[in-house]
């Protein structure tokens, strides 16, 4: 649960592709990292390194990357989203039988930070509770479903916000929302399976990160 402000409202939460109240299904976490916001954000976006610390998510696959020339796809830069990039999550469901992996496609549509702020969440997005509207102070990345087998796949956006607190730490916000006739499947037979796995993904984020830092700041 958040240190900080309130969240998620109390009105529940939206997304892009995903309106309120046309979700399904929605899951989230918050927690305080006690490291640099831009750390914990590189390690979101650095996928080569899942193994080391996500164990919901020990391995991407990057499929494409946008082109240098804007004009086409390539492969090169597997190591890292980027927006556009389209890959391929291999999830653990069962802790209990780590070789059964669910594939899932995905594809990056917007990553922001205070440097560099995209328009993909309009102003009016921007003032719901669900997101920070703040771009001074937060790093955020989104993803969403990128098809599936059979079209069977719900239909869903995930976004991380990571949030400034000061230098030396930041707030970690994470939500999936899901949508569509298949996602009703996956809220009785998963909800709450996700719910841990959203929480398991943050905490190991955490972990990680807060060790890195401290490694560093002492070295």
């Amino acid at each position: 649960m958040s240190e900080t402000t309130a969240w998620p409202p109390a009105i529940g939460l939206t997304s892009k592709i995903i309106p309120r109240k046309e979700a399904i299904l929605a899951v989230s976490y918050s927690t305080v990292v006690r490291a640099p916001a831009p750390l914990v954000f590189d390690t979101i976006l650095r996928v080569a390194d899942y193994a080391a610390w996500n164990t919901w998510v020990p391995s991407v696959v990057i499929h494409r990357q946008p082109s240098s020339s804007g004009n086409d796809l390539d492969t090169s830069g597997q190591d890292r989203m980027s927006i556009g990039c389209t890959m391929q999550f291999n999830v653990v469901m069962n802790t209990d039988r780590p070789d059964n992996i669910t594939r899932a496609p995905l594809k990056v549509p917007d990553i922001c930070t205070p440097s560099s702020p995209t328009s993909y969440l309009t102003p009016d997005l921007l003032a719901d509770p669900t997101f920070t509207a703040d771009l001074s102070k937060v790093y955020r990345v989104s993803w969403t479903g990128n098809g599936g087998m059979y079209g069977l796949a719900p239909k869903l956006e995930r976004f991380h916000e990571v949030i400034v607190i000061n230098e030396k730490e930041c707030e970690v916000r994470t939500w999936e929302m899901m949508g569509g006739i298949m996602a009703r499947v996956v809220k009785v037979m998963l909800e709450d399976t996700l719910k841990g796995k959203i929480a398991l993904w943050c905490e190991d984020l955490k972990r990680h990160c807060e060790k890195v830092y401290a490694e560093g700041s002492a070295a």
